[in-house]
């Protein structure tokens, strides 16, 4: 079916861009690169999500898709390294450290 490609697709692009843009050790740079593929496959995930009938498959990639968007933001708004993850661009802790609070729009 030809929704099951489109679909396998994009779960592996995703899959593919946390895996080497947003892994343990970032960049402001690839942070950025990202977060404009997540809204491009965003983008097509939402016209395959509108213009055909929903799968179970479809609907998990969409909610993906949000949770790695929201990642990504997080990760770009928090920039000192802290934790798992650590970030090139700005390597030192801010003291004393803040929770990081995002609003996301749907």
């Amino acid at each position: 079916m030809k929704e099951n490609v489109l679909v396998d697709y994009a779960w592996a692009a995703l899959r593919n861009v946390m895996w080497d843009y947003v892994s343990i050790v970032r960049t402001d740079r690839k942070l950025h690169r990202a977060l404009r593929i997540i809204d491009v496959l965003s983008d097509e995930i939402e016209e395959d999500y509108w213009s055909h009938l929903p799968t179970v498959e479809l609907l998990e990639l969409r909610n993906i898709c949000t949770v790695s968007r929201a990642i990504v933001r997080s990760a770009l708004r928090r920039r000192e390294s802290r934790g798992l993850h650590y970030t090139l661009d700005c390597p030192g802790q801010k003291h004393p450290p803040r929770d990081t609070i995002l609003k996301i729009q749907l």
